[in-house]
């Protein structure tokens, strides 16, 4: 009993020790900022495709403040800078330079909400260029198909180059442009066909592109519909098949993407007719082409990319990852190509005979 005594007290003792140290600290204590002095952050984001007439860039300067960041966020004065920046991209090839672009401002008006201040935003826009080259396609015959304008050259490097005036900060970045490739499968004059089996399946191969780090592709089927109470106009549609992504081997000289038939099938059922009743206003459709849009990340928006994808362990911190030099943020290239091709007969069949009014 004593000595369970005794150790209340020495509890006590030194407890009140403890208590009397917090209160000689907390009255020693010095006030401090815990917000840094302001240093000019510029933060660029800049993605470029050959096939663009027109380059944005979203420039913008990091801030911070006392407070809640996502308020500051929302006025357009906290990473809108006060005055004009010059902005210029130079292209080189060979070691020479072949021409510069300049960029002046302009507005956007229909952002969607979020974090940042909506629905206008300011961003920086190149004044017009020449396009680089046009490349024809032909079919079988020798006649002209089609033609695509390529607005930027391949097999240059673009050098970004963004100087506030009034401070003389400069920030630069550089990259090389995703090469063009072909999507080789379906071949050329080759339709589409579809086989309601569970054993059929459909391939598309491309190129793997030079310079091409992540690849996306996407499968879309166009139709239209005429509605039995306006005969005088149809409405096109579309609707989504299928989606993947994929990361090639060093070795790779290919890409491939095999879609199972009934999947189209299974996917036209789910999506197409119409609901509550309304499918019965529908006289009949018409089947438009299957569009295969695979989208290419050059090496550096790859890894950017990959730094930032939602994480799926427990630890939620990012690295972070800039190729912009004295600032932060991304510029980079990518590059989307899309190739059309129509639905044969035999599948347009058996979308008519699941009952989806379909006609040749």
């Amino acid at each position: 009993m004593l000595q369970f005594t005794f150790m209340i007290k020495k509890y006590i003792f030194v407890s009140g020790l403890f208590i009397l140290s917090l209160v000689v600290l907390t009255s020693c204590e010095t006030d401090f900022d815990t917000i840094a002095g302001y240093k000019d952050i510029t933060v660029v984001y800049g993605m470029l495709d050959q096939k663009d007439s027109v380059i944005y860039l979203k420039i913008n300067k990091a801030f911070l403040g006392e407070g809640n960041s996502l308020i500051y966020a929302q006025e357009a004065d906290s990473s809108n800078y006060p005055n004009q920046l010059d902005v210029k991209i130079e292209e080189w090839n060979s070691g020479q330079l072949v021409r510069t672009f300049d960029f002046d401002t302009t507005m956007i008006y229909e952002k969607e909400p979020g974090t940042f201040y909506y629905p206008e935003q300011v961003i920086y826009k190149s004044k017009p260029f020449n396009y680089y080259k046009i490349v024809y396609s032909f079919n079988i015959f020798g006649d002209t198909l089609s033609f695509e304008k390529f607005w930027l050259n391949d097999e240059s490097t673009y050098r970004l180059f963004v100087t506030n005036p009034l401070s003389g900060n400069q920030v630069t970045a550089e990259t090389g442009m995703v090469h063009d490739f072909d999507i080789t499968r379906p071949g050329l004059n080759q339709f589409i066909k579809f086989t309601n089996s569970p054993d059929a399946q459909t391939e598309f191969r491309w190129d793997k592109a030079e310079n091409g780090g992540k690849y996306e592709i996407k499968i879309v089927f166009n139709y239209a519909e005429l509605n039995i109470n306006n005969q005088q106009d149809t409405i096109r549609k579309q609707i989504v098949i299928a989606s993947g992504t994929s990361y090639p081997k060093p070795s790779d000289y290919e890409m491939y993407f095999y879609l199972k038939d009934q999947e189209f099938f299974n996917i036209c059922l789910d999506r197409i007719p119409l609901s509550n009743g309304a499918e019965s206003d529908i006289k009949e459709r018409y089947s438009g082409t299957v569009e295969i849009y695979v989208a290419v990340a050059n090496e550096t928006f790859t890894l950017y990319l990959q730094v930032y994808e939602p994480s799926t362990s427990i630890v939620q911190e990012k690295p972070q990852f800039t190729n912009i030099e004295n600032g932060t943020g991304i510029f980079a290239s990518r590059y989307n190509k899309v190739k059309s091709k129509r639905i044969h007969t035999e599948t347009v069949t058996e979308l008519r005979n699941l009952g989806l009014k379909f006609v040749y």
